[in-house]
């Protein structure tokens, strides 16, 4: 699937300015002025005096685990993280859930609404292997020309409790994901240690960056927080690392949030989606 090589789009507004014709030519914005000329062969889209955005980009999203279009499933697990973890995959591994089909179906909303770049996280654990990645890269392919999907590669199950993920992820890196995720590495793992160790040694064996997710509350999350912050500095990947959610950041006194905070500014550590209505962030 591949965009027009020329489109010529009448009568949109960007923001704070007048009404006007805006000319792409090989995906990129040519001209923009009132009354285009349209060039041979263009396209032309009447915008009918719609709001002109760039577009839009989704930075965590969960693609290959969606049931976006099908039957609703009730969802009666126990309170922890880990009830949730385990439920989901066992429900996936049951009901043979297509992460191929169910990513490119929600893809496909995103972008009806004008989103046109997706960091998906995707699940790698040793029982489903490589087959919720295998999915999300043929959703990528199709789309490609249409959106950017940036996948990471993720151990929802955690890292060190199933053994054999580290050479999942090993392997899904080299097999085409971009980003390498983590999970928790103390309430998850428990061993933060050992956890970012083996993290950052496969992201530094292939060169690539790392999306982590931190739920941990308190002085936990911001332990974790910080040996991140540490491996970030000695291993020099400044601009390289996210940190998703960081609920600590909420749980923790000011002094020590705005310690860690300027720590990942020096860092350029960023922090992704926040926590929900019940935490304070």
């Amino acid at each position: 699937m591949t965009a027009p090589s020329d489109l010529l789009i009448r009568n949109v507004r960007p923001l704070g300015a007048q009404a006007v014709d805006i000319l792409l030519r090989g995906g990129r914005i040519s001209a923009l002025g009132a009354r285009l000329p349209a060039t041979a062969g263009c396209a032309v889209e009447e915008g009918e005096g719609a709001l002109l955005l760039p577009g839009l980009v989704e930075s965590h999203t969960h693609l290959d685990k969606t049931l976006w279009g099908m039957d609703w499933y009730r969802n009666e697990v126990g309170p922890l993280l880990t009830d949730k973890i385990d439920n989901e995959r066992a429900f996936r591994a049951a009901s043979g859930h297509d992460a191929g089909a169910q990513s490119k179906a929600l893809a496909m909303a995103f972008l009806a609404l004008g989103t046109t770049r997706i960091r998906t996280h995707v699940d790698v654990d040793t029982q489903a292997g490589l087959r919720h990645l295998e999915g999300v890269l043929r959703t990528r392919e199709a789309l490609r020309g249409l959106m950017d999907i940036q996948i990471v590669a993720f151990p929802q199950s955690g890292l060190l409790g199933r053994p054999g993920t580290d050479a999942l992820l090993d392997q899904a890196l080299a097999a085409g994901a971009d980003v390498l995720g983590g999970l928790d590495p103390c309430a998850i793992d428990h061993d933060p240690v050992r956890s970012l160790d083996v993290l950052f040694s496969i992201a530094q064996r292939h060169g690539k960056p790392v999306d982590i997710h931190l739920h941990e509350p308190g002085a936990m999350g911001a332990f974790s927080l910080g040996l991140i912050l540490d491996r970030t500095e000695a291993l020099g990947l400044q601009g390289q690392v996210v940190i998703s959610h960081g609920f600590c950041l909420g749980d923790v006194g000011l002094a020590e949030r705005d310690a860690l905070l300027a720590r990942m500014a020096r860092l350029g550590v960023a922090l992704v989606t926040s926590a929900p209505p019940a935490r304070m962030v």
